[in-house]
């Protein structure tokens, strides 16, 4: 079981490489035009915002992730190699999809079609949802075999088209 300081020593790696990932992927989306200029009303900022903090992110969190995998302080995490791969893989595909969504306005069933190959992918290394609770309801839903690939989808897909409504403005 991991210890409170492993969580902090985990979560303060993941603050600084994410706060200095961030001016090299502005600097990048600057010198290569992946940027939001406003050309509508609908738009909230004034001035061209770079478009590349979601990569940033996605270092700080693969540089953590990377450290909780050798640190061995979380090895009932890490007990097998494909979960974490998947973890790894399946983020990079969504950031992916993400910035490439912000960049090019992808449609709606492509962003689906790579959602949905990212969490499939996801779950042939080994990451999937095998039980939940449903609030307010005593119990525990366990899946078989036959729904855990199904459900772990759809919920990668979920997820990310809750985070992607909630990052309506740039």
């Amino acid at each position: 079981m991991p210890t409170t300081s492993a969580y902090v020593v985990v979560f303060g790696v993941a603050l600084a490489a994410t706060l200095a990932a961030t001016p090299l992927m502005r600097w990048a989306a600057t010198r290569f035009s992946v940027i939001s200029v406003p050309t509508s009303d609908r738009a909230v900022h004034t001035r061209p915002i770079p478009l590349l903090g979601g990569a940033a992110m996605l270092v700080g969190f693969l540089v953590a992730f990377g450290l909780a995998w050798v640190s061995g302080s979380f090895t009932v995490m890490f007990e097998s190699a494909t979960v974490p791969i998947g973890v790894a893989l399946g983020a990079l595909l969504l950031c992916g999809v993400g910035t490439l969504d912000d960049v090019r306005d992808v449609s709606a069933p492509a962003k689906t079609a790579g959602i949905v190959f990212a969490g499939s992918l996801m779950h042939l290394f080994g990451v999937s949802l095998l039980f939940f609770r449903i609030p307010f309801v005593d119990g525990l839903i366990v899946l078989g075999p036959d729904l855990a690939p199904l459900i772990s989808v759809l919920w990668v897909l979920g997820m990310a088209n809750a985070v992607n409504l909630i990052d309506g403005l740039d």
